[in-house]
């Protein structure tokens, strides 16, 4: 009797609001939309830029896309050990399989390293370029490795409860994320102390416009956020900014208005990394005004709603790519998703209020279950060869299987110290408990020192175990 009242209370409610939502007496059609359906989305126009393959040593007839996926200080971490275990590929006496990275297209957590790998570029390119050769290797033990494994969650909540204008203004505690990637991520407050230099690095530094005297110096790095009126992806360049008539923008917890008078590179770089990673619920969007007519804000959210891999931005780069003949993606996935059962141990039908909760991740989990096949589909098409860089290459074609219980701490120590010491020697099995500690470190802004050591290791594990593939690729 009560499941007949209950499913009847749910009838009543559903009935009275499908009335509700419809009984508007009154339309009043918009005309104003910036995207309509028939029309592309904004994305990266090379055309605008110098090409990146002016840079100097580069193969010009090859053209090089490295995503890496969303997934928190995981994903950075992880994808840092895959850009370490690529520097360790030469394939010259001045060129390496990090080098001849063009672009990078990167989700959330995954801009953490190409913006740190970038802003060791920039700095050494400033400081240092007439005292030794840049090393990523180096940069990473001397500086990246500890703002990877910093705490961005502590500053949000420490900033909430100790600055006012979080309370009485606009400012929230996204912004003050924001000012601590580019203080740690980004190098500001180093460059400050050691240098003198008080300045950010900007959009403009790293995309080079034609008519800009200045030479190509890095790749390109594009942050990728998503549009949360119409969940459409955002590319963070200056055409694309410019196409949106971006005019106003947050950096270091201060606004910046009239963009429009200068440029859209006067942007600073931290500002697209911090909105790509602004994950839903647990840190606050990145706002931008635009000078468009009618609705003039634009909320940008965490780029995992639209791409958790970045793969759109990386194919569209590549196909752009006027100048190579050859084109290669490599595909950085820290996603954790694992094994994921097509079954349930409960008949009962789910309630309503767990199945909303399940279906607004639903469309991340989804993905992936057809992800590599697509990629592989659409990389065909273009003629674009890919090389995928995620957990489940630890387990491909391994036939083994891994112990019923596996004590985290215990074999995460075993297994950091058995890479260190020989990382080409390690068993299968011992490659099935590797993925399955990676695939349970959850996506957080906080990390422990042993977790980013397996995750770095993982990385150029992953490397060292498409070693042949990568060679064959990037070989003439």
């Amino acid at each position: 009797m009560n499941q007949i009242s209950t499913t009847l209370c749910w009838l009543i409610c559903l009935i009275s609001f499908s009335f509700l939502a419809s009984c508007h007496k009154k339309i009043y059609p918009n005309r104003d939309h910036f995207i309509h359906q028939v029309e592309e989305l904004p994305m990266v126009d090379l055309a605008q830029y110098k090409s990146v393959q002016r840079r100097i040593d580069q193969d010009a007839n090859m053209a090089i896309a490295m995503t890496i996926s969303g997934g928190g200080t995981r994903a950075a971490n992880f994808g840092a050990g895959v850009m370490l275990g690529l520097e360790e590929l030469k394939l010259s006496t001045k060129r390496n399989a990090l080098k001849e990275i063009d672009y990078f297209s990167t989700v959330s957590g995954g801009g953490f390293p190409a913006g740190a790998y970038i802003a060791s570029l920039y700095d050494h390119h400033h400081f240092h370029k007439d005292e030794f050769d840049y090393s990523f290797s180096s940069s990473f033990e001397y500086k990246i490795k500890k703002d990877l494994r910093r705490s961005y969650l502590s500053p949000m909540l420490w900033g909430f409860f100790t600055y006012p204008r979080l309370w009485f203004t606009h400012f929230d505690e996204g912004d003050v994320l924001e000012r601590s990637i580019d203080n740690h991520v980004l190098g500001y407050k180093e460059r400050k102390h050691h240098h003198k230099a008080k300045r950010s690095i900007l959009l403009g530094d790293i995309f080079v416009g034609k008519e800009d005297t200045r030479d190509v110096l890095f790749p390109m790095h594009v942050a990728n956020g998503t549009n949360y009126e119409n969940m459409s992806i955002f590319p963070f360049a200056p055409n694309v900014l410019e196409e949106y008539q971006v005019s106003t923008f947050t950096h270091r917890v201060k606004k910046y208005h009239n963009l429009g008078a200068q440029t859209p590179s006067e942007m600073p770089y931290s500002v697209g990394i911090k909105a790509s990673g602004s994950f839903p619920v647990a840190i606050s969007n990145t706002t931008l005004r635009s000078d468009f007519q009618g609705k003039s804000f634009l909320h940008i959210t965490d780029g995992g709603i639209s791409d958790n891999i970045g793969y759109k931005t990386g194919v569209e780069l590549l196909k752009k790519d006027k100048v190579a003949k050859r084109r290669i993606l490599y595909i950085v996935d820290a996603d954790n998703t694992g094994f994921i059962t097509c079954f349930s141990s409960k008949q009962k039908a789910l309630g309503t209020i767990k199945s909303f909760s399940r279906v607004s991740v639903s469309t991340l989990a989804s993905r992936h279950v057809m992800l590599k096949k697509e990629l592989d589909d659409v990389c065909r098409l273009y003629n674009i060869s890919p090389i995928h860089f995620g957990f489940e290459v630890l387990v491909d074609g391994n036939c083994s299987t891994p112990p019923n219980i596996i004590y985290r701490k215990q074999e995460t120590e075993r297994l950091v110290e058995q890479l260190k010491t020989d990382i080409r020697k390690i068993s299968e099995e011992d490659l099935q408990v590797l993925y399955e500690l990676c695939t349970n470190i959850a996506t957080k802004y906080t990390i422990s020192e042993l977790e980013q050591e397996l995750l770095v290791l993982t990385g150029m594990k992953v490397v060292d175990l498409q070693r042949d593939n990568i060679l064959r690729l990037l070989q003439p």
